[in-house]
Parts: structure tokens; sequence; C-alpha cells
């Protein structure tokens, strides 16, 4: 963790950065909990919690050298140490911190003239490369989730409704002891042409279509996996649209490495789906990173600037979608590697 504040403290130029959100928090030291702050002034790591978390606070980290201040006031013990450390100045990112807390600091760091440095994406650039231990738990998420994927499959039946579905998916995660790393989407029929479709009490019929875009959490890293199934007979229309979508993200996993631009993704998916004469139903980009959150960077959009680097964790999720009938999506989370990449989710197709 020191190793990472001191590369972000260089880059700023700074002395001080706090982290307010469990998503920092527990990035930077492994611990899942919430409800504390983590403040490095110079040399020094301060957590900053209440007096309600102490206890545990004290037992997470006693191995480790760090200054514990437990405080009625979060902002206003921020404020003591940077003024006892002759700080004049503390970075944040403000897309992690709520409103009242921006406030609260703001108001206080100007009384005391300590000037507030507002950065967003701080974390990103250490983020978007994968340690060994990072993917070992997003291994494990996503063989996890695709275990969970094809036993569901195996029990779609007409009848069942997809709320149905999303709950036994919730309760599968439950059963390997990990939670979703977003709200399940269940969508059948012509649901499936909405692409953040919420579960619904239609029911399946016969020679019906399923999306399912499923992800769990274990230890902090998510998952992310969508199948689009059909129930008995496919017309051909369908099948001609699974398999463009499954052409198109088949073209991108037999290609991507490292080194190649991020937007050649996308360009590589959306040509073939453009080609085959869906341009305006390939509605979202293909893909977005994968870690302690479910939508990190980079983004595989057109637009999309630099190049994959080996251990960026990616989904390449192209899809097309025909409103008021169906829509198919196959997403899958891979590793990127140096001559390659490796497909991390294996749930049957």
């Amino acid at each position: 963790m020191k190793e990472k504040i001191l590369k972000i403290l260089d880059k700023y130029q700074t002395n001080s950065i706090l982290f307010t959100n469990i998503k920092e928090t527990s990035y930077l030291t492994g611990a899942e909990f919430g409800g504390f702050w983590l403040l490095n002034t110079k040399d020094k790591t301060h957590i900053i919690c209440s007096k309600m978390i102490e206890t545990q606070i004290r037992q997470y980290f006693e191995k480790q050298d760090m200054c514990i201040h437990a405080e009625l006031s979060l902002y206003k013990t921020v404020v003591k140490i940077l003024k006892q450390d002759k700080i004049n100045d503390l970075l944040i990112n403000p897309k992690y911190m709520n409103a009242a807390d921006f406030i609260l600091i703001n108001e206080n760091l100007s009384h005391e003239k300590i000037n507030l440095i507002k950065k967003t994406g701080i974390l990103d650039s250490l983020r978007i490369v994968k340690s060994t231990v990072e993917i070992e738990n997003l291994k494990k998420a996503c063989q996890i989730v695709s275990e969970v994927c094809n036993t569901v499959k195996e029990e779609l039946k007409p009848g069942l409704s997809e709320i149905d579905i999303h709950y036994k998916v919730i309760e599968l995660f439950a059963k390997n002891r990990v939670t979703e790393s977003f709200t399940p989407i269940i969508a059948s029929g012509t649901n499936s042409a909405n692409p953040h479709h919420r579960s619904s009490n239609r029911k399946i019929t016969e020679n019906d279509i399923v999306m399912m875009d499923i992800g769990c959490m274990y230890n902090g890293y998510c998952s992310d996996l969508t199948r689009t199934y059909f129930l008995g007979k496919i017309n051909n229309n369908q099948k001609r649209i699974w398999d463009i979508v499954k052409s198109s993200q088949s073209a991108v996993l037999k290609e991507i490495k490292a080194g190649l631009p991020v937007s050649w993704a996308d360009k590589t998916a959306r040509d073939i789906i453009e080609a085959a004469g869906y341009k305006d139903k390939f509605i979202h980009t293909t893909g977005h990173g994968v870690g302690i959150e479910i939508h990190e960077m980079p983004s595989l959009a057109p637009n999309a600037e630099g190049i994959f680097l080996t251990y960026m964790a990616v989904t390449v999720e192209p899809g097309i979608y025909i409103e008021g009938e169906f829509g198919v999506r196959i997403e899958d989370t891979i590793l990127i590697k140096e001559s390659g990449c490796e497909v991390l989710t294996s749930a049957v197709y």
C-alpha cells in the first residue's frame, strides 16, 4: 500500500491524500468493510474511524504501522492531523466522496487555509493492471459465476418468471458464500431487447429467449458474464443474429492482446455487426474493465485512448437488440496477455 501511495503523491506533487470510499480503502488495505477513512501524510498512514468500529479496526490493522484515530468527527480529525503535521494541501477524489463530506471537508480546510486538490481517477493507473493476488480473486469470481450460470441454464423451463430466475441466481451465489457484483439482469422474450432490463414477473413460455447478465464478488473482486439462451425451437432469424453476435465476440477474443489499441476491440466487434446490417442495433460499447468495481477503466469504446496492457481484466460483450422482438448479448470476462488473452468465464453458450 505504501508504495502505491508514494506513487500517487509523487504524481500529483502533494504530501497528503484522503480516501473515504470502501472501494478505495479496500483496494489499498484489503479491508472489505467500510466506515473508516484512510489519510496519508508524508510518511504516515492514518486510519480515522468512529468509536463504533474502533475494536474491529484495531484488530484488523494490529500488525500494520498505522496511526488509528477513533473520533466523533472524521472530517475535523483530518484537519487536526494536517495542522499537526504542518501540511498545506490535501488530495481527494471527489468521485468517491459524498456531497456532505465534501462540503464539510472543504469548509474546514478553507478555514484553516489548507488547499483542497480535487482529482478524479487517482487510483485508475494503479488499478488498471492486476496483481497476482487480484488475478486469483478475479478467476475465482469468474469460476463461481460460470458454475451458477450453468446450473440456472439447466433449470430454465416454461412457467418460471424472470424474478424466479433472478432470485435463484442470488440463492446460488449465497451458497457459494459470495454476493452479486451488480443486480442480476434476467430478460426474457421481448424484454431481452432492453440491455439493462429490470427482472420482472414475466413468465418464460415455450420456445422463448432468456438473456442472463450476472456477476458475483469474491474477496472484493467482480465477475461479469452474459449468456443468451433459446428454449425449445429457435427460428432462422434468431439463430442468424445469435451467430453474428458470437462471431463478433470471437473475432475480438481471437486477436486481442497487449499492445493493441483499446479502440481496436470495439472497431473489430462493431465492423462485423455493421457488415451484417445491424449498425444501429449495437447500442453500447464492446466492454469495460473489471476489478474491485464492475465497471472500471479501460472502456472498450470507439474513441478509447491507450493500449491494452498485460494483466488488464476486461469484458467483451457485443450485442444486437431488435426493439419489440428480442435481443442477443454474449459476454465474457478475460485477462489480457502478452500474446493473446485468457477467457476467465466458462459458462456454456
